[in-house]
Formats: structure tokens, C-alpha cells, sequence
């Protein structure tokens, strides 16, 4: 699976942690990890507090700053969250810390709809990597660039954002990153052979190098893909093989996901019958393990097509 932008960040902070070089490093580094560990559970109130007590001993210690910020924006407070942040990136010469800095800065400015602020600061995180010839940080940049632009339905500038994260991309897991943006972003676009073209390097890529719930994942948009461009018979047999892989591989979420995809092929090609079935046995599927969204799903997709 894509690595999420906020999991990534919890590597992202370990590591600024063992970086730090406070005078007080044995007893502001347990707080600091408090802080963090605090924001990454949601407890916005006790990151808070661990951070006043940082921040009392060194009013611009950066761990405390960055801490106080994203507990901040956890509670919905835009501005100062913002002040905290830049405070931060300000109050250090390290260039991966200030690429952190420029990374959340952005990150904020999106959650409120400020995309050309993100962006700017995304450009700026780029800059830093750049410096210290950070490639992969570099290319979270570029996909955060098009995640952004995507949120602000600029799809023509999302596109050029995610094609300059690959041609920098390093090994197939990034590889099949950026084939999936570009490949969802076409789709949106309603380009459904090039989402279909990129889905499909994606896929291969996921096969290679990802575990089997990526392949699994990127299977799936595969077949969402034919089925918006109605190619319909193509989505029949990639679903197949991919409900089989599934069962074989223990995994009724997906075999129940595919056969969902597959009920919807067979009723494009008007196979409505079949299609029907298939509809029914992929929501007992779906409810009997606990999947509350996709059985919804697919009840609410039996009421539009009224079988």
C-alpha cells in the first residue's frame, strides 16, 4: 500500500528525536517522545501540556515547537498552529528537520484549503531536499504537490506534480506509487486508457515488490478502471483472477471485493441475471465479515440499478 503522509511521519519524528542534541537530552527526549507519542494516539490536550513543559525549559526547542503544532492543528486551531510550526522551522539549521518543518507546514495549509500556500510550502521542502540530496523526500514533495492540487481539482498541474515524482523514483515500491496518482488522476479525467495503462504498470510493480494486500489493492483499481472505461469483458476476467487470488490466498475481504467488481462488469455487459447473483453472494460476503462499507456499498449500487 501507498505509505500515508501522517504514518510516515511517526519515522519521521524517531528519527528527529535521535537527532536531538539538547543539553537537557535525557529528560527532554523522554518528553518529546510523550509529545509525539501523544499526537499519534489523537490526544491533542496531553501533547499540549508535555509541550509546555518543553517549551518552558527552551521557549524555541524545535521537537516542542513541531509538537505543539501538529497538536494544534489536531484541535482545529489554524493559526496558531501555524506560528508554532514556522517557529520551528526557523529555530533550525538542519535541513532534513527543516524539510519535516516545510513538509507539516504544508500539510496544515491543505487540511484548510490554503492549496497555493501548501503548495509554495511543498516547493520549499523540495529545495531543502535538494540540498542534502534527499530523493526520497524529494519525491513525497512532489506527491504531496499532487495530492494538493488533486483536493483543489487541478488535475492538468496534479499530473505534472506526480510525473516529476517519477522520473525521480528509486525502486518499484515508489515506482508503483506514482504510476497509481498519475493512474487515478487520468481516471478522474475520464483519460480511462491512460489510467488503465498506469494502473497496469502499478499493478505489475505491486506484484514485484509489494506485499500481497498491494497487489490486492492495486488489482482493484485495475478493474474499477475497466469497468469506467466499459470495457467490460476485460473487467470480467481481471476480476476473476483476482476473486480466485484472493480465496487462495485467505483474504475474503478482497475475494468479496472482486466479486462486487465482477457483478458490476457482468451487468454492464448485460448479463443482468448473473449480475444480480453475484451482487447478492458478494453482500452476504462483505456483511458476514464485518465489512460495514463495502456491504453499503453494494447495497446502495443494488438500489441504483433497482435489481
Amino acid at each position: 500500500m501507498n505509505m500515508k503522509f501522517e504514518n510516515a511521519l511517526t519515522v519521521v519524528f524517531t528519527l528527529l528525536f535521535l537527532m536531538s542534541s539538547n543539553a537537557h537530552s535525557a529528560e527532554v527526549s523522554a518528553e518529546v517522545k510523550a509529545c509525539n507519542e501523544a499526537v499519534n494516539k489523537g490526544d491533542a490536550k496531553a501533547a499540549l501540556m508535555q509541550a509546555e513543559v518543553i517549551l518552558k525549559k527552551n521557549s524555541t526547542d524545535y521537537e516542542g515547537l513541531l509538537c505543539k503544532g501538529r497538536a494544534l492543528k489536531q484541535q482545529g486551531n489554524y493559526a496558531d498552529a501555524l506560528t508554532a510550526m514556522a517557529l520551528a522551522e526557523k529555530s533550525t539549521d538542519d535541513i532534513f528537520a527543516k524539510t519535516v518543518s516545510f513538509m507539516l507546514i504544508g500539510n496544515l495549509h491543505k487540511a484548510n484549503n490554503k492549496i497555493k500556500e501548501a503548495v509554495a510550502s511543498y516547493q520549499k521542502g523540495i529545495e531543502m531536499c535538494a540540498k542534502n540530496e534527499n530523493i526520497t523526500y524529494m519525491l513525497i514533495n512532489y506527491n504531496l504537490i499532487g495530492d494538493a492540487y488533486t483536493t483543489d481539482k487541478d488535475l492538468h498541474n496534479a499530473l505534472d506534480a506526480y510525473q516529476s515524482g517519477l522520473r525521480i523514483a528509486n525502486n518499484d515500491n515508489e515506482r508503483a506509487e506514482s504510476f497509481e496518482n498519475l493512474a487515478k488522476t487520468y481516471n478522474a479525467l475520464a483519460n480511462h486508457d491512460k489510467a488503465i495503462e498506469f494502473q497496469l504498470k502499478a499493478t505489475v510493480m505491486q506484484k514485484q515488490a509489494g506485499g500481497l494486500t498491494a497487489y490486492a489493492d492495486s488489482s482493484l483499481l485495475l478493474g474499477q478502471y475497466f469497468n469506467d472505461a466499459k470495457e467490460y469483458s476485460h473487467a470480467e476476467r481481471h476480476y476473476k483472477k483476482l476473486a480466485k487470488f484472493a480465496k487462495d490466498n485467505g483474504g475474503a475481504y478482497y475475494e468479496a471485493a472482486a466479486n462486487y467488481g465482477l457483478a458490476k462488469a457482468l451487468f454492464g455487459n448485460g448479463d443482468k441475471e448473473a449480475a444480480k447473483a453475484l451482487f447478492a453472494d458478494a453482500n452476504k460476503q462483505a456483511s458476514k465479515i464485518g465489512a460495514k462499507q463495502l456491504a453499503a456499498e453494494i447495497q446502495a449500487k443494488l438500489k441504483v440499478l433497482n435489481i
